[in-house]
């Protein structure tokens, strides 16, 4: 009688191969490798058959508990764009966040296929949970009702941080169920992170997959069924653990980089090794990830999907073109190995296969690293081998460096095919080890096998009435709890993940929380005796099934075209179609199709930006932030939705100022609160209220004349709610605001003057009030150079407005903004009193808003003309490269509401043995140098331009983004003239922020550009 194992099944889909395995207990008794076919489905049965067959060729039979998939079936229908679903988009925002229209954020050739409607309703809330606005439960109805008579079937619900507070997603999700059980709906606070936007879009994602989720899921139960797993199946997820297929119906997106994730788990699971570095090489390319307790580290940045900006749980993945197809050249005494590869033709095209192309698997089995084909018919110039060899360390130390998690030396775990390309023995400079366990071929399929499911919170919480113990204790019940509901046994979860980060620019009463827990599904116990006699008899610890001979590699190609059947989404050399795994930004995604020699367009003394200037500018801008100021990306795209609604972006000299009043306007707030709770008309209502009062006629500063209570405190005099019909404007005040223009040049606040106006159908003036970015409202050159703080304004979303008759000094003004901001939810709309027409030249940064977009174009050409964007900002901006090398260590601390610490650079290059220290309050303000260990001498600080880069791109690397191993350049310009006077320097030198011991040194380099309109 045969004897019985209980075994789980694993199965990863990959471009070529598609692998499985069977786990019983914790060993693995067999695997196989099929190629991948046109019918997805097909080769999951034939990898499962192979190894089902293994076991049963040596007299035992197998009872499959369940069988775990890692497909790529969603994925590549997004980047395939078919058999996607319509979706209509409910916001719940009240009066915020209606600046951006759902769906503004999609790209033109997927919205075309997922879009239905975009609605705004009443609902939201603010970061600490209170409401934006009450939910209106018959608003939802007849929304609801409109959706469906437009026959859309697929629904998002997204309200603003709906990751603190569910209710008014949950009602709504009810109430639509209600009216039309057969709409199926997401809500978007089970799909993505803090970012509305983001959240959004990958929402929609997700529902517009649903019905090829059920089309998908139900093919797999068909052949599974054929094959008489009547068990449970499960798909792999983004982190790492399992969702049940059920489950899986509802959230498609959470499998898309289930590949990565599966070599990584497979990888811990099969070393041991809980925290490592672990390098997946296949035929094409590398995948390189860190494992934290055992899981992979989740990107912390935003990622995009098929050209989709989204924040769903991805992955941290690292990518180069390195693979054991990839080819190796010799350029005279230059040896280089790759980008291009053989891929799927290495079994023909190797040279250890017979064929006439030299490989890096001809190289490592030419090493004796792996015995593979025929290492004689293997034909190399002398050195050549060995060169290659060392091209090939190099690569992955690199990488490797760049994944790590700390300045210490961390063990490698080397799985994939290709691995064999790299010598366990040798030393590889931040590695403490080599790792290349059994099994390392099919790791994918093992990590896929493991039974684990998770629960993930990440919410905002407000410590003013509770402690940050008490919450975080609450966040790791939520986590917990979620996981016990995915299916795990309660006495196996665990927390694996919990981080902590207070928000900047407020007081420190907010701090973003996100908690991860993960438990095990129940499993059945089996017969460890009987697993290793099996293992002994088969010798399964180096068993690696052959590819039928019946695939040659041509069929294989054919195979792999793109071709539909059943309704389902095919696979096609899904090498070239996996998800955007390092992360890009926007700005450097879409450079290369820009024009590299555009004209502004200057008419009549206007300049009116296009989309590519306003690109330009967001590049500038955020270089010129010195790692602060918000990232330029929201306000980037409220400028270009303008433009799509055929508005004007007008930009005017200062020179060209010569009647009425130039209002400067801003957002104030926490960066992170600006991208969940968009920006509406907070500025507007604000602009509006100082435009009121200085057409009544009623204002002479410091008083107003009127019935309105006024109060005074703090060095503060105002208004609170002040009337919204307090003065009606007519055509004849239209000369008393003539333009708008910036507070700073960095960030996100350089572009909310130019949506603002477009509004409005003002110009903007080509100057701000810092020249770069700073933290503060006493640091603005106006109040420097003017000894007049009001009138001005804060404004809410709901046109809640304070108005400020007279503030003694700006930091007074700063203060009381600040408070007020808070309590209006960590973002507020500001107008800063008025600058005359005839004071603008004095008491501005002339001509910023083009030194911004000549920068940003600079760096456009460098890469479209292959140039490195470093040396480009350095002639455009006269600056000085400070070091070039590594980030080694980040500390960070909240002190009255702003993020301070330091940034360590260690250099590379000419750049060896030196160490850049910089301080950082939001921020870059003090870099020190540090040479072979002696005392550090200051090389740059405040108020010049301390500019962090990425080495390689020229983005900009902010403050809220630095860590550990990121590839930066660090360089020094001189600051504008206006910003270094003595008056300025009260404010704005290092002993203004707290550096006594430092002392300014001026640079008197500064190149003024002019204006683009006079050019």
């Amino acid at each position: 009688m045969a004897k019985l194992l209980q075994v789980v099944i694993g199965v990863d889909v990959g471009g070529t191969n598609t692998d499985a395995v069977l786990l019983a207990g914790r060993k693995v008794i067999a695997s196989a490798k099929r190629m991948t076919t046109v019918d997805v489905t097909e080769g999951v049965l034939s990898a499962i058959s192979a190894a089902i067959e293994q076991v049963h060729a040596k007299g035992y039979e197998v009872e499959v508990q369940q069988v775990n998939v890692g497909t790529t079936h969603f994925i590549n229908a997004v980047l395939e764009k078919k058999n996607l679903a319509r979706v209509s988009i409910l916001r719940l925002c009240g009066a915020a966040s209606r600046a951006f229209p759902p769906f503004c954020d999609m790209p033109p050739d997927l919205l075309k296929h997922v879009f239905g409607s975009g609605h705004f309703l009443s609902g939201g809330n603010q970061f600490d949970g209170r409401e934006i606005s009450a939910l209106c439960p018959d608003e939802v109805r007849r929304c609801i009702r409109d959706v469906y008579a437009k026959g859309v079937r697929n629904v998002v619900v997204a309200g603003i941080f709906s990751s603190v507070i569910q209710d008014h997603e949950n009602k709504v999700c009810e109430i639509i169920y209600a009216e039309y059980p057969d709409i199926s709906f997401t809500a978007s606070h089970v799909i993505g992170q803090i970012g509305m936007l983001e959240r959004e879009n990958a929402a929609v994602l997700n529902e517009s997959l649903k019905p090829l989720c059920r089309k998908t899921l139900a093919a797999f139960r068909i052949a599974f069924d054929k094959l008489g797993l009547l068990c449970p199946f499960y798909l792999t997820q983004n982190d790492g653990t399992l969702i049940g297929s059920e489950t899986a119906l509802q959230y498609p997106v959470h499998t898309f980089a289930s590949g990565a994730t599966n070599s990584m788990r497979g990888a811990a699971y099969l070393s041991g090794l809980l925290n490592a570095v672990v390098c997946d090489i296949g035929g094409t390319s590398t995948d390189i990830g860190a494992l934290v307790s055992g899981f992979p580290r989740e990107s912390s940045t935003h990622i995009k999907v098929g050209e989709v900006r989204t924040n769903f749980r991805m992955p941290d993945v690292m990518s180069i073109a390195l693979g054991g197809g990839s080819i190796v050249n010799c350029t005279g005494k230059t040896v280089t190995v790759g980008p291009l590869s053989v891929s799927y033709r290495l079994p023909v095209e190797a040279q250890v296969f017979g064929g006439s192309t030299l490989t890096a698997t001809d190289v490592a089995v030419a090493a004796g690293f792996y015995e593979l084909g025929d290492r004689s018919k293997v034909k190399a110039a002398e050195g050549v081998i060995d060169a290659a060899l060392e091209e090939i360390h190099a690569m992955i130390e690199a990488l490797i460096d760049k994944m790590k998690l700390s300045a210490g030396d961390i063990p490698v775990v080397l799985v994939g095919g290709g691995s064999i390309l790299i010598d366990q023995n040798r030393s590889v400079k931040g590695v403490s080890y080599f790792v290349r366990p059994q099994h390392f071929d099919v790791a994918n399929a093992v990590g896929a096998a493991l039974s684990q499911v998770s629960g993930t919170v990440d919410l905002v919480a407000s410590l003013v009435e509770t402690s940050r113990s008490a919450a975080l204790e609450s966040a790791r019940q939520q986590a917990v709890r979620l996981a016990v509901e995915a299916g795990a046994t309660p006495e196996s979860v665990q927390i694996v993940q919990i981080e902590d980060i207070p928000l900047t620019y407020l007081p420190g009463s907010a701090t973003r929380i996100k908690v991860k827990a993960v438990g095990d599904l129940p499993r059945l116990s089996a017969s460890l005796a009987v697993v290793e006699e099996l293992l002994k008899e088969c010798n399964l610890a180096a068993v690696i099934t052959d590819l039928p001979r019946s695939q040659s590699p041509s069929s294989s190609a054919a195979a792999n075209d793109c071709v539909e059947g059943n309704g389902l989404v095919t696979a096609r050399t899904l090498d070239t179609l996996l998800v955007e795994k390092a992360v890009v930004k926007a700005t450097a995604a879409s450079s290369a199709a820009l024009p590299a020699d555009w004209t502004p367009t200057v008419i009549d003394g206007e300049w009116l930006l296009s989309e590519h200037d306003v690109e330009c500018i967001a590049i500038g801008a955020g270089i010129m932030g010195c790692g602060g100021g918000g990232n330029p990306y929201i306000g980037k795209l409220g400028a270009l939705h303008q433009l799509k609604l055929g508005r004007r972006l007008r930009v005017i000299s200062p020179d060209s100022v010569t009647g009425g009043n130039v209002c400067i306007v801003l957002f104030m707030g926490a960066p992170l609160v600006c991208i969940e709770k968009l920006f509406s008309s907070e500025i507007q209502s604000a602009f509006e209220a100082v435009k009121e009062i200085l057409c009544s006629g009623q204002y002479s500063y410091p008083n107003l004349e009127s019935d309105l209570d006024v109060k005074k405190e703090n060095g503060v005099k105002y208004i609170e709610n002040f009337p919204r019909d307090f003065y009606k404007c007519s055509e004849k005040d239209n000369d008393v605001i003539t333009a708008l223009m910036p507070a700073e040049i960095g960030g996100l606040n350089s572009f909310m003057p130019l949506v603002v106006a477009a509004e409005l159908d003002l110009p903007v003036v080509d100057a701000d009030g810092m020249g770069r970015a700073f933290p503060e409202l006493q640091m603005f050159t106006p109040f420097i150079y003017r000894d007049q703080y009001a009138p001005s304004c804060v404004s809410d979303e709901n046109g809640v407005r304070e108005v400020v008759l007279q503030a003694d000094t700006p930091k007074e003004l700063e203060n009381h903004y600040r408070a007020i901001c808070v309590n209006q939810g960590c973002m507020s709309g500001v107008c800063l009193t008025p600058i005359p027409a005839e004071e603008v030249c004095r008491v501005t940064v002339k001509y910023s808003m083009s030194r911004a977009w000549r920068l940003g174009q600079a760096v456009m050409e460098a890469r479209v003309n292959h140039r490195h964007p470093v040396d480009t900002i350095m002639e455009h901006e006269n600056a000085v490269l400070l070091i070039a090398g590594k980030i080694v260590d980040v500390q960070r601390r909240i002190t009255g509401g702003f993020t301070r610490g330091h940034v360590d650079v260690e250099g590379f290059g000419e750049h060896d043995g030196h160490l850049l220290h910089v301080e950082f309050q939001n921020e870059y303000l003090i870099a020190t140098m540090q040479t072979g260990g002696k005392t550090s001498e200051v090389k740059a600080c405040v108020p010049n331009l301390i500019m962090m880069v990425d080495t390689d791109t020229g983005e900009p690397v902010n403050t809220d983004e630095v860590r550990y191993g990121l590839r930066v350049s660090v360089l020094s310009a001189a600051s504008a003239p206006q910003i270094r006077t003595p008056e300025a320097l009260k404010v704005v030198s290092p002993q203004a922020f707290g550096y006594n011991h430092v002392e300014y040194v001026e640079r008197t380099d500064y190149v003024e550009y002019g204006s683009v309109v006079q050019t």
